[in-house]
C-alpha cells in the first residue's frame, strides 16, 4: 500500500510541476512612462493587464514612473530628446517607446500601434533599444516596474509549494481512509 501511495504522490508532483522551456531570445521592449496617478495612464495598464494573453511572446513591457521619481522623468527627458520629440505639443504622460518609434498620450489602438512596431522590429530588424541605451549613455539610476511588478502574482514556486502541500493533504485524507478500513 505504501508503494502505491508513494507511486501516487510521485506522479501527482510530476503532473504539477511546470515545464521550464525558455522564452524568446530576441525580446523587444515596449517602454511607457507614465505619472502615478494619471488616469490615461491608468487605463493603459489596466486595458494591458487585462490582455496579456495578446501580449506577443517576444514582447515585454517595462514601465517608469515620473511624476514621483526625478531619475525616470529624466529618462523620459532624454529619450524624447534622442528621439526628436516635440515637448510642447502633447508631452508629458503616457509616453510609449519601443524602439526608435514612439507614440505621446493614449487612446483605442495605441497598444495595437505598439504591437506593430514590435513586430515590424521583429520581421525586419533594425531594433534599437533607445531607452536602454540611454539609460547607459547617461548612467542613470532608474526604478523600472514590468506588469508583474504592479500587478502582482503569486511567484511560480509559490504556486508549486501551494500545490504540493494540497496534494499531499489529499493523498493523506486518501491514506487515513484506507488505512482506517483494515
Amino acid at each position: 500500500m505504501k508503494k502505491i501511495l508513494l507511486t501516487l504522490l510521485m506522479v501527482t508532483s510530476l503532473l504539477i510541476l511546470p515545464s521550464t522551456a525558455s522564452a524568446a531570445t530576441d525580446t523587444i521592449t515596449v517602454y511607457l512612462f507614465r505619472g502615478d496617478k494619471c488616469s490615461h495612464c491608468e487605463d493603459a495598464l489596466e486595458y494591458i493587464n487585462e490582455h496579456r494573453d495578446e501580449i506577443p511572446e517576444n514582447v515585454e513591457i517595462v514601465t517608469y514612473e515620473v511624476w514621483e521619481n526625478d531619475e525616470n522623468a529624466k529618462l523620459q527627458d532624454e529619450v524624447a530628446d534622442k528621439l526628436e520629440v516635440d515637448k510642447t505639443n502633447n508631452y508629458g504622460t503616457p509616453f510609449f517607446v519601443v524602439g526608435s518609434e514612439y507614440i505621446k498620450g493614449y487612446g483605442s489602438g495605441t497598444w495595437e500601434e505598439l504591437f506593430d512596431y514590435a513586430e515590424e522590429y521583429a520581421n525586419e530588424g533594425g531594433y534599437e533599444d533607445v531607452v536602454a541605451s540611454t539609460i547607459e549613455d547617461f548612467k542613470l539610476e532608474v526604478e523600472a516596474r514590468t506588469l508583474d511588478d504592479l500587478y502582482s502574482e503569486p511567484s511560480m514556486v509559490a504556486t508549486i509549494i501551494v500545490y504540493c502541500v494540497f496534494g499531499a493533504i489529499v493523498l493523506g485524507f486518501i491514506a487515513m481512509i484506507v488505512f482506517s478500513r483494515k
